[in-house]
């Protein structure tokens, strides 16, 4: 065996400071670029917020009011967490960090969108930006409590009796409340939905059939993992029918959002995240006015990114006024305190804006809901963080493409519900302790993040 020589041995030093000092160069000019597409994406919300959405949904508050000075701000408040938004997009290892930046970029980058063009009191701006601010910080500095994985030899036997388990659950289910109807039109669902809100299903199943969104959707990727397609043909059909017992689109959508991620995504979407989103509300825009084809704008860009926003403001202004849930609608309900309000607090929200309808909201407007403001600023933030760390512990040494999809299906749930609904109800706890028992061979997981 020849040993290799001293210039050789020097040339591989040289060579291996070369790309580390290129590495150096490579990710300082990723993180600026990265701030560049943020920065891109503000603008390009700004622009469709003043041309399109308010012109056209004025009528429900999307109104504009050029205030200088509280635009001025808005935009200072991006500069200042830029460097913290564009550093968790670089931790694509965490999967919190990634649901973190979708938040980012569909609830507080639309946020201060929102707080500039219509120019929203001073008050609520405060609240969201050190709201914001405290967020990421502790997102940024919150460590990860490694906590050790069974070996997969010990979980494969109980993914395969859960399959069964979930199938016979769900299709009984069907059968006795729906006479296994399957339903896949998702343009009218609102009878479906009136019938299923009076099925007297008991307490423990229903919490169970509300978990099977997440449930059906961690076996479905165990499966294509597998490359067991027939397991995964029987759970997608037991998924649809699934579906049609209560035609929630956010369900039927789910499915589509699962397979393409396993199978289409790939790490540079994530990083490319603002210019493809700065693309699409582009895309929108396009389509708004020169086709006067209104709904994508209306779906994607005005009921994703800004109702949420909007009712989180609704709820800042209710709450003023009004005595604080205190939780009342989730964990503290569920230990018997005295309700605060007779009905759903989306509810009341719905009737204080004349609508009627459930206007459900997270992230700020679930705080001004639940806690005082003061407090809930800096408690809140903490508590998601808390939970964020838990996802990240379960999906330790899993590949990106199996959490990819739960982390955009939990964001969304983060920025549209209280943090205590989508922990129990909403399948997030659920979620984490099957990612925690989830098979994945060591080498399997180092093959799939280097491909």
């Amino acid at each position: 065996m020849k040993l290799p020589s001293v210039t050789e041995k020097l040339r591989g030093s040289r060579a291996a400071q070369s790309v580390e000092k290129l590495s150096r160069v490579s990710r300082r000019h990723q993180f600026l670029f990265q701030c560049g597409l943020i920065l891109l994406y503000r603008l390009v919300l700004d622009f469709m917020y003043l041309t399109q959405l308010s012109p056209i949904y004025a009528y429900s508050g999307f109104t504009t009011d050029l205030v200088w000075i509280k635009y001025a701000l808005s935009w200072l408040l991006v500069l200042v967490c830029l460097p913290l938004v564009a550093g968790i997009q670089g931790q694509e290892e965490r999967p919190s960090s990634i649901l973190v930046t979708l938040m980012n970029y569909v609830y507080f980058l639309p946020m201060t969108s929102y707080l500039g063009c219509k120019g929203s009191d001073l008050g609520f701006f405060c609240a969201v930006a050190v709201y914001w601010l405290v967020l990421l910080a502790v997102q940024l500095r919150m460590p990860t409590v490694l906590v050790p994985k069974l070996s997969p030899r010990h979980t494969s036997l109980l993914f395969f009796l859960v399959s069964v388990g979930a199938c016979l659950f769900v299709m009984g289910i069907s059968g006795l409340y729906t006479g296994f109807r399957l339903k896949l039109n998702i343009s009218d669902v609102y009878g479906i939905r009136a019938e299923a809100a009076a099925y007297d299903i008991p307490g423990l199943f229903a919490y169970i059939l509300s978990w099977m969104t997440v449930i059906l959707s961690v076996l479905i990727l165990y499966w294509l993992q597998k490359r067991r397609y027939v397991a995964v043909g029987v759970l997608v059909v037991v998924y649809l029918f699934y579906y049609s017992i209560s035609a929630q689109k956010s369900v039927f959508l789910f499915l589509f959002l699962l397979l393409f991620c396993y199978l289409l995504y790939r790490r540079w979407m994530y990083r490319w995240c603002a210019g493809l989103l700065s693309l699409g509300v582009m895309g929108c825009w396009v389509l708004g006015v020169g086709a006067h084809f209104l709904t994508p704008m209306s779906l994607f860009v005005r009921r994703l990114m800004y109702v949420p926003v909007q009712l989180s403001e609704v709820y800042a202004q209710f709450f003023r006024e009004h005595p604080l849930n205190l939780f009342r609608d989730g964990i503290l309900g569920k230990l018997s305190y005295d309700p605060v309000y007779s009905i759903k607090i989306p509810k009341v929200i719905g009737e204080y804006m004349g609508t009627g309808s459930s206007a459900n909201n997270g992230l700020v407007g679930d705080m001004y809901a639940n806690l005082p403001a003061m407090l809930g600023i800096f408690l809140m933030p903490l508590i998601l963080v808390i939970l964020f760390r838990l996802l990240d512990a379960a999906a330790r040494d899993i590949p990106q493409r199996i959490y990819i999809g739960l982390c955009v299906f939990f964001a969304m749930s983060f920025c549209n519900s209280s943090w205590s609904t989508v922990l129990l109800s909403g399948g997030f706890l659920m979620a984490c302790i099957f990612l925690y028992l989830f098979p994945v061979q060591k080498e399997e997981h180092v093959k799939n993040e280097q491909s």
